[in-house]
């Protein structure tokens, strides 16, 4: 904090604002008045963004998000259950991990300060943004107003009870999954035993889609050492729908506590009993780790269980992949509609997101290869080291050849033209490859 005031000063209007909202530092009146613009005074006022009490405080953080501007509270303000946070990570995986169209009738459940709302408000027809917590959607509502977000409703109420009855068309949530003994905040401490909270999301999201609807859900569960997947996976028995299960991380137990107590870092005795109190809760419930994930599910139009999959996302940066999502579910279902050997007569071309690069090595006055590696560079960040002869098949899937025909002529052993075959299957169910008919 030091660092930060003493770069960007108080000698302008800009450097006033920023110490108001982003960084909760009060000023006096008298600099307020000079530095900034009158009908800036007068607007922040009425919107209640600033307030005095012997000097001039910012009210709520303020923070801009590519072309949005988010208000929450201050992060010193931490200590109230009703708290609000502004945009965290798992806000952001959410919001690159949703699935759009267009003239969607939209859920945002758990909303939070509304963002996910007002990236709805984008390309939905209407939005439905509900949170227990009521300052939280009054925060919604706020910057729903302050972004030009005229289609977003708010709604006061825990979890599905405001849209009892309802069905729509796109549903996201983020809701506090955080597996915890504590009530402490409204936003992380949902007060359901162990993983409840997001068995219940899961279990009800399903009530609510429309046929062929999408939702994605930011969820935590206790894995199970034998079967890491089967908690989500029973969740969804009698759901009626598809499901990806996009998995971004596993912590153990002191990972999580210690993450999710770091507010309390600069009291390291205070900081301990947290962590020892968390601690003691999960072997209370037997767990030995948590497993993180957004889990996508497609309300199928028969109304039949679907299938489950699981894809390990890399720790690489994620970036906006919902088309990249839209397409694993597309792909499963050719993938599923046809038997091994009858991909053999389909043409497949390498995705225009796919790039391979070259990692060479000067050794003996010559360059040398040292590996390749074929990554997207959009969508969701996956990679794959490739071999001599994946590389020839890859060279040669252009879309002129049927993927027979390639295999035939790149690889001479049968063997190796099987699994070339089943590698080729790989490839297209995480989006490195695609149908060209």
């Amino acid at each position: 904090m030091p660092a930060y005031l003493r770069r960007i000063g108080d000698g302008d209007e800009l450097a006033l604002l920023i110490r108001l909202f982003l960084l909760d530092v009060p000023v006096t009146r008298e600099r307020f008045d000079e530095l900034v613009d009158a009908e800036l005074r007068a607007r922040l006022g009425q919107a209640g963004l600033v307030v005095e009490d012997g000097v001039v405080r910012g009210a709520a953080r303020l923070v801009p998000h590519d072309e949005l501007l988010i208000a929450s509270d201050h992060v010193a303000a931490e200590d109230h259950a009703d708290h609000v946070p502004g945009v965290h990570r798992p806000s952001v995986a959410l919001a690159h991990m949703t699935v759009r169209g267009s003239g969607e009738r939209a859920l945002d459940l758990c909303t939070g300060n509304g963002i996910q709302a007002i990236l709805l408000a984008a390309h939905g027809e209407s939005v439905v943004a509900t949170d227990v917590n009521a300052r939280a959607v009054a925060y919604a509502e706020f910057n729903a107003a302050l972004n030009d977000a005229g289609n977003v409703e708010t709604r006061v109420g825990s979890f599905f009870d405001p849209v009892d009855g309802e069905t729509f068309d796109l549903v996201v949530a983020n809701p506090p999954y955080v597996v915890s003994p504590e009530t402490a905040f409204l936003f992380r401490d949902g007060d359901l035993r162990g993983d409840g909270v997001s068995e219940h999301v899961v279990r009800h999201a399903p009530r609510v889609l429309a046929p062929g609807a999408f939702a994605s859900l930011m969820i935590a569960w206790a894995l199970d050492p034998d079967d890491p997947m089967k908690r989500p996976r029973s969740w969804l028995e009698g759901s009626g729908c598809d499901a990806f299960l996009l998995h971004t991380s596993t912590d153990d137990p002191i990972e999580t506590a210690a993450v999710w107590n770091r507010e309390l870092a600069d009291q390291p005795d205070t900081y301990a009993d947290s962590i020892d109190r968390w601690l003691a809760y999960y072997r209370e419930l037997g767990i030995e780790q948590l497993g993180y994930a957004c889990l996508v599910l497609r309300k199928r139009a028969d109304g039949r269980d679907g299938w489950f999959e699981t894809l390990e996302l890399p720790r690489a940066g994620l970036r906006p992949a919902g088309r990249h999502v839209r397409k694993l579910f597309e792909t499963h279902d050719r993938l599923s509609a046809l038997e091994p050997t009858a991909l053999l007569d389909r043409r497949l071309r390498v995705a225009d997101e796919a790039v391979v690069t070259q990692e060479m090595r000067l050794a003996d006055a010559h360059w040398q290869s040292q590996s390749l590696a074929l990554r997207l560079d959009a969508g969701l960040p996956f990679s794959a080291e490739l071999d001599a002869t994946t590389v020839r098949i890859v060279r040669a899937l252009d879309g002129s050849s049927t993927l027979g025909d390639v295999l035939e002529s790149a690889v001479e052993d049968a063997g190796e033209r099987e699994t070339g075959s089943a590698l080729a299957r790989q490839m297209l169910a995480v989006g490195f490859l695609d149908f060209a008919d």
